[in-house]
């Protein structure tokens, strides 16, 4: 409780923990070479934001609520950078942001769940082993075991998350494309 003698409300700290948190990672120095550049830089640097500071993610981050935070802004007005120069409409811009954070931000999730569940219980016991080798058995599941083992076992999330990024710049470079938009 000494702690509310130097902040007003847990909402106070919050913002403050989020300005602390976003400032640990520096925003880049230098402008983006081009758009896709621009977003794999702020893809990668989310991706470590959420490494150092999984809390950030689903207590600040993942939410259509808009958080009055000036390193939250300044994180924002870096990744829109991206897009500088190519004559986008702000909607189409505020579009494709949003598929991109919701991706980066959908794996984050994934990689955040998996270190809270390691430090409530970690993957040890029989039970576990078992229904792991069901999901795994070719008879019972032959689309689905064939994909886990050859993507998931074991899951390799920095490696997916690599894939699925390309994924979504290559999707959003076709719709640039489709528009007209040379990038």
């Amino acid at each position: 409780m000494a702690l509310y003698r130097h902040v007003a409300s847990k909402d106070e700290l919050v913002a403050l923990m989020v300005e602390a948190a976003l400032t640990d990672i520096p925003l880049p120095d230098a402008p983006p070479r081009d758009w896709r550049h621009g977003l794999e830089r702020a893809a990668y640097r989310d991706w470590e934001l959420y490494h150092r500071h999984p809390w950030i993610l689903s207590k600040i981050l993942v939410t259509t609520r808009t958080h009055s935070s000036p390193a939250l802004a300044a994180d924002s007005e870096s990744a829109f950078s991206a897009f500088d120069g190519l004559g986008l409409e702000p909607a189409d811009a505020f579009r494709y942001m949003f598929t991109f954070a919701s991706y980066v931000q959908g794996v984050a999730l994934t990689y955040v769940s998996d270190v809270e569940a390691g430090r409530v219980r970690p993957q040890t016991g029989h039970g576990r082993d078992d229904e792991h080798r069901r999901v795994f058995d070719p008879g019972a599941y032959p689309r689905l075991a064939p994909a886990m083992r050859a993507g998931a076992d074991p899951w390799d999330l920095d490696t997916l998350f690599a894939a699925g990024l390309a994924g979504v710049l290559d999707g959003i470079a076709a719709d640039l494309e489709r528009q007209g938009i040379e990038a």
